[in-house]
């Protein structure tokens, strides 16, 4: 069931990217036919291409991170950036992406030991979950960053206490995130708000057990 969640989910990103890379063409089409018919400027055409390029960039970039890697391992990692990719990343998903998210950014959380695309799954799946349950009471989601010497937790929740409107997926989504951070010796939870929280142990504290 776990493999078969984030599969589902990426299906989502993938389809919310792929709309928004379609935008950005149909954008440079224009661009170039308002040119071609002497509309507007070759300055003008330059800056329009200039910006639709960089935003295909970004978009590319975000596409990259979605495939499995099969060579992929644990290596250091800072949290903050699985954090700003993942959220990056659900901006795009086509039901949730209104759904505001406030992230803390906290300049003392220490590195994780963790295959990085493990853990951004596990930040997606968990965001997915909090998203879900903060849509239908018109409020955003809540992503906090904190830390100590031995662990690193990322709690993704709406931005108000209350239940999940569907505590089932969420634990179902839950799971599939703590799947995702067995090999890291990671955790994740789920919360009776929605979302969850995810705990890694520090690279400091992985390097004095051995790993």
């Amino acid at each position: 069931m776990t493999s078969e969640r984030w599969l589902e989910l990426q299906n989502e990103l993938l389809l919310g990217l792929t709309h928004a890379l379609s935008n950005r063409i149909a954008t440079v089409s224009a661009a170039a036919y308002m040119l071609e018919h002497e509309d507007m400027s070759c300055q003008e055409a330059a800056a329009s291409l200039r910006t639709e390029t960089e935003r295909m960039d970004a978009l590319l970039q975000l596409l990259r991170l979605l495939p499995a890697h099969v060579d992929s391992r644990v290596e250091p990692v800072a949290p903050m950036d699985i954090v700003e990719q993942a959220v990056a990343l659900h901006e795009h998903h086509p039901d949730l992406r209104d759904v505001a998210v406030a992230v803390t950014r906290p300049a003392d959380v220490l590195p994780v030991l963790v295959d990085p695309h493990a853990f951004l799954r596990a930040v997606l799946l968990a965001l997915t979950a909090a998203k879900r349950s903060a849509f239908p009471r018109m409020i955003g989601v809540t992503l906090d960053v904190s830390g100590d010497p031995e662990v690193v937790r990322v709690s993704i929740s709406p931005e108000t206490a209350g239940h999940s409107v569907d505590s089932a997926r969420d634990s179902i989504d839950a799971a599939a995130a703590d799947s995702c951070l067995l090999s890291a010796h990671g955790s994740a939870a789920p919360r009776k708000e929605g979302g969850a929280t995810l705990t890694l142990p520090t690279l400091l504290a992985a390097r004095r057990a051995g790993r």
